[in-house]
């Protein structure tokens, strides 16, 4: 007969962990920067009914080469460009969502105020607040499933994947950036449009998986510096 074995309590002291981590609870980009690669998409400022023509199941003309894509970035008309971040991971997904040199993202000064434009940081004012984040038809109704997602929606850089609506009534689309099928369209902006201002670190747009694992041909439209 085998004797009964009392059951050992472990218990786990992980207070001397904590610092281990410390560091990127206190600067999360610090994990972006060590693993993924930094870029920019310029979405250039166009009426309304522009925006609404491209369409996620459309196909439209494309902003251009790398060479339109560094253009835009030395145009002196800065404050016409929608400024989007591409974070390309180690595997070439690309995360997309709103830079903070997007209109959205930075504030413009007051006259009473001499602080710099760098200095005052997003506008959260009532004119600027962020209202809605309303995904296109074709965005919400994709399948993402199955393996190497071939299902999913293909996009391509000047695809419209939502529109960012304010209180002040300016609306901004926001783009997919890269070619390739679309993996993941952040739904939590459609119910806490408020992120997009209060915690751009929550706020990624979309997650593309590109066409190629050529860097060079997957930011073709994007550029790594805004100047």
């Amino acid at each position: 007969m085998v004797a009964a074995v009392s059951p050992v309590e472990i218990s786990y002291d992980l207070s001397k962990y904590a610092q281990l981590d410390s560091e990127w609870k206190a600067q999360p980009g610090l994990y972006l920067d060590k693993y993924f690669t930094t870029h920019f998409y310029a979405s250039t400022a166009a009426p309304k009914r522009k925006h609404g023509e491209i369409e996620a199941n459309q196909t439209a003309e494309p902003h251009g080469s790398a060479a339109a894509a560094a253009a835009a970035a030395t145009d002196g008309s800065a404050a016409a460009k929608e400024w989007q971040y591409v974070l390309m991971s180690p595997n070439k997904l690309c995360v997309t969502g709103i830079s903070k040199h997007h209109p959205l993202l930075l504030r413009q000064p007051s006259s009473s105020s001499s602080s710099s434009l760098s200095e005052q940081g997003p506008d959260t004012t009532a004119t600027a607040a962020v209202t809605r984040v309303v995904y296109a038809d074709a965005v919400r109704n994709s399948v993402i499933k199955g393996k190497g997602k071939k299902q999913s929606l293909r996009v391509m850089p000047e695809t419209k994947i939502c529109t960012v609506h304010t209180r002040g009534g300016s609306e901004y689309v926001v783009r997919a950036a890269v070619r390739g099928v679309l993996v993941e369209w952040n739904a939590r902006l459609e119910d806490a449009p408020h992120l997009v201002l209060s915690h751009p670190e929550l706020a990624f747009v979309a997650i593309v998986k590109p066409a190629t694992d050529d860097d060079a041909k997957i930011l073709s439209e994007c550029v790594d510096c805004v100047l």
